[in-house]
């Protein structure tokens, strides 16, 4: 049977939206398969992150800066015991979110080279975070993968000798905020019942435009890779808890990131398609769970 996050995303991917993953939760009933987190015990949560961004796209002929990026997200957090197992958590969270990214929040330079684009991202969106991990007395270690879609708008400054092909890719951007889609993995440190510490590592595709049905398609065939692979992971925790939270988060962050590689090509992979602009972050982060 589908787990819930799957459905629920894949409910969203008719309405146009998108999906790269599944979720860890067995959907026995109505309820479970579609009633959010808040709706089963959850507790709402509060985090901020930092870091560097670095843009790409595998067709521009020259560099963009990197850049410094800013996050806020609001959302509901539920971790607990996975079944019978106290030491092996389950964590599952959902969430909006918002963040900047520019050069001037780059801490490590104070101002952009000469010869590179610059780039202001605006970005939002809603996304859900997955995984297992430890009870290690008051320690919670939680590695997980997390699924987000987004709509990010995008300005540039760019250089007087920029090419035509250049100048085509960021024109295909700029204006209005174009949707896109990210996958994140990284390890929630439960430092206490109410305060974390996040690592992460993000990596997003911003389509320039959505063609409904080779999308539909691509995100079909992305959903079943990504699920598959989390399905035989959540197999391993239920027989090791010990290997089972690192395993799981290892197959599907793999398989997830094996998918966006693809999409750095082909902006609706495996199909042969458009290429769009990609970005990727390191962000640290603290939460506060009320």
């Amino acid at each position: 049977m589908f787990h819930r996050s799957i459905i629920f995303f894949l409910v969203l991917g008719f309405l146009g939206l998108e999906v790269l993953g599944q979720s860890p939760q067995s959907g026995a009933d109505f309820e479970e398969a579609f009633g959010f987190p808040w709706a089963q015990g959850a507790r709402p949560y509060i985090e901020g992150s930092f870091g560097l961004g670095f843009p790409r796209h595998k067709k521009f002929e020259g560099d963009f800066s990197r850049l410094g990026t800013g996050e806020l997200r609001l959302g509901y957090s539920n971790i607990k015991p996975y079944k019978d197992k106290k030491a092996t958590l389950d964590l599952d969270e959902l969430y909006v979110f918002g963040g900047y990214f520019t050069q001037d929040l780059d801490i490590f330079e104070s101002e952009a080279s000469s010869d590179e684009t610059l780039l202001k991202m605006t970005r939002f969106g809603v996304g859900n975070r997955l995984g297992f991990g430890y009870k290690i007395w008051f320690l919670g270690i939680l590695p997980f993968n997390e699924v987000a879609f987004n709509f990010t708008r995008i300005d540039s400054e760019r250089l007087e000798n920029i090419s035509d092909n250049d100048r085509d890719i960021l024109d295909r951007y700029e204006g209005s905020y174009r949707f896109g889609v990210s996958t994140t993995g990284g390890v929630n440190f439960q430092l206490f019942k109410s305060l974390s510490a996040v690592v992460s590592y993000d990596a997003s595709v911003i389509y320039p435009r959505v063609v409904f049905f080779p999308w539909l398609g691509s995100v079909i065939v992305q959903t079943f890779i990504v699920g598959g692979v989390s399905r035989f992971a959540q197999d391993i925790v239920d027989r090791s808890p010990l290997l089972g939270p690192i395993m799981y988060a290892v197959l599907r962050n793999a398989a997830a990131y094996g998918v966006y590689l693809g999409m750095r090509q082909y902006q609706y992979w495996p199909f042969k398609s458009e290429t769009p602009l990609t970005h990727e972050s390191l962000k640290i982060g603290f939460s506060i769970t009320f």
